[in-house]
């Protein structure tokens, strides 16, 4: 074998070489996006937790009923609370939004926070919220919040205390199966 065969064998190998690294790099890149997106949803789906468990106390669990239902005997307090809960909720929203906007939260996760939104914005005490606190908020996520309210209206005071009893009622009338 001559100089200038083993010159060409040895381009080649490199060649070679550098098409591995890549699809190695590739690989690499790929399976930490996998794992950052994975990091982001669960530092999502933990911030929703927590506050969903901070609310759960009696004290708050009684100003945030009677804001939703847009209590007329809320006291100043209780109102501040309740906005102060609500405020919470629409930055972790804009939060959320944000995340997907860049393609950080997949549609999946997306989905289920914009049937979040569907549910707490139909009562009328959250949508008196967000007239107050929007502005407070960029305008991209106060379009897409509109947008959601423009599309559902206004629904009925749910009690979810009863829709409990009820569904308990059947679920020991029927059998499982």
């Amino acid at each position: 074998m001559n100089l200038e065969e083993i010159f060409f064998l040895s381009q080649s190998i490199a060649s070679v070489a550098v098409v591995g690294s890549l699809i190695y790099l590739g690989l690499q890149v790929r399976a930490s996006d996998r794992g950052q997106r994975s990091m982001m949803q669960q530092g999502r789906a933990d911030r929703v937790s927590r506050a969903a468990l901070s609310l759960a106390t009696p004290e708050l669990a009684t100003v945030w009923q009677k804001g939703m239902d847009a209590d007329p005997t809320m006291t100043r307090t209780e109102v501040t609370q309740f906005l102060l809960m609500c405020r919470s909720a629409f930055l972790s929203g804009e939060d959320s939004y944000l995340q997907h906007k860049v393609g950080a939260l997949d549609q999946a996760a997306f989905d289920s926070y914009c049937a979040g939104v569907r549910s707490y914005m139909s009562q009328a005490g959250c949508r008196a919220a967000w007239r107050l606190l929007g502005g407070q908020f960029g305008r991209d996520y106060r379009e897409f919040v509109d947008a959601q309210l423009a599309a559902n209206p206004i629904g009925q005071s749910v009690d979810l205390y009863e829709q409990w009893q009820k569904t308990v009622q059947a679920m020991k009338l029927k059998p499982s199966g």
